[in-house]
Protein backbone atom coordinates (compact mmCIF):
# COMPACT_ATOMS: atom_id res chain seq x y z
CA UNK A 1 0.00 0.00 0.00
CA UNK A 2 1.20 3.50 -1.03
CA UNK A 3 0.61 6.67 1.24
CA UNK A 4 -1.38 9.53 -0.91
CA UNK A 5 -1.93 13.29 0.11
CA UNK A 6 -5.61 13.22 -0.19
CA UNK A 7 -6.21 16.66 1.12
CA UNK A 8 -4.01 19.79 1.11
CA UNK A 9 -5.83 23.08 2.57
CA UNK A 10 -4.45 26.35 3.32
CA UNK A 11 -5.25 29.46 4.92
CA UNK A 12 -5.25 32.50 2.56
CA UNK A 13 -6.06 35.90 5.21
CA UNK A 14 -9.83 37.24 5.43
CA UNK A 15 -12.28 38.21 3.20
CA UNK A 16 -14.01 41.78 3.61
CA UNK A 17 -16.41 40.78 6.07
CA UNK A 18 -13.47 39.69 8.36
CA UNK A 19 -14.28 35.91 7.98
CA UNK A 20 -11.18 33.11 7.81
CA UNK A 21 -10.95 32.51 4.30
CA UNK A 22 -9.15 28.74 3.14
CA UNK A 23 -8.70 27.32 -0.10
CA UNK A 24 -8.54 23.24 -0.14
CA UNK A 25 -7.73 21.19 -2.89
CA UNK A 26 -9.09 17.38 -3.26
CA UNK A 27 -9.06 14.40 -5.69
CA UNK A 28 -12.88 14.57 -6.42
CA UNK A 29 -15.02 11.22 -7.07
CA UNK A 30 -13.96 11.23 -10.19
CA UNK A 31 -10.08 11.27 -10.32
CA UNK A 32 -10.32 14.90 -10.77
CA UNK A 33 -8.28 17.21 -8.88
CA UNK A 34 -10.01 20.47 -8.00
CA UNK A 35 -9.90 23.59 -5.21
CA UNK A 36 -12.69 25.18 -2.74
CA UNK A 37 -12.27 28.43 -1.64
CA UNK A 38 -14.29 29.04 1.02
CA UNK A 39 -15.33 32.06 4.13
CA UNK A 40 -16.79 30.73 6.93
CA UNK A 41 -19.50 31.94 8.68
CA UNK A 42 -19.34 34.01 11.37
CA UNK A 43 -23.02 33.27 13.09
CA UNK A 44 -25.81 31.74 12.57
CA UNK A 45 -27.73 33.86 9.77
CA UNK A 46 -24.58 34.22 8.10
CA UNK A 47 -23.81 31.32 5.14
CA UNK A 48 -20.64 32.33 4.30
CA UNK A 49 -19.18 32.14 0.42
CA UNK A 50 -17.76 29.21 -1.44
CA UNK A 51 -16.59 28.47 -4.92
CA UNK A 52 -15.88 25.13 -6.01
CA UNK A 53 -14.84 23.17 -8.71
CA UNK A 54 -11.88 25.08 -9.65
CA UNK A 55 -9.10 23.55 -11.19
CA UNK A 56 -5.13 24.15 -11.09
CA UNK A 57 -5.14 26.05 -14.18
CA UNK A 58 -8.62 28.15 -12.73
CA UNK A 59 -6.32 29.40 -9.76
CA UNK A 60 -4.17 30.27 -12.14
CA UNK A 61 -5.48 32.80 -13.54
CA UNK A 62 -6.78 33.80 -10.31
CA UNK A 63 -3.93 34.36 -8.82
CA UNK A 64 -2.40 35.88 -12.06
CA UNK A 65 -5.53 38.30 -12.57
CA UNK A 66 -5.20 39.36 -8.81
CA UNK A 67 -1.85 40.67 -9.54
CA UNK A 68 -3.01 42.77 -12.40
CA UNK A 69 -4.96 45.02 -9.94
CA UNK A 70 -2.98 48.07 -8.43
CA UNK A 71 -3.09 48.07 -4.92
Amino acid sequence: MTAAIVETKISVGKDAYGRPVTATRTKSYDGKIVWTIRSEPMNQRDDGERMTGLTDENLRSLVEAVGLIPA
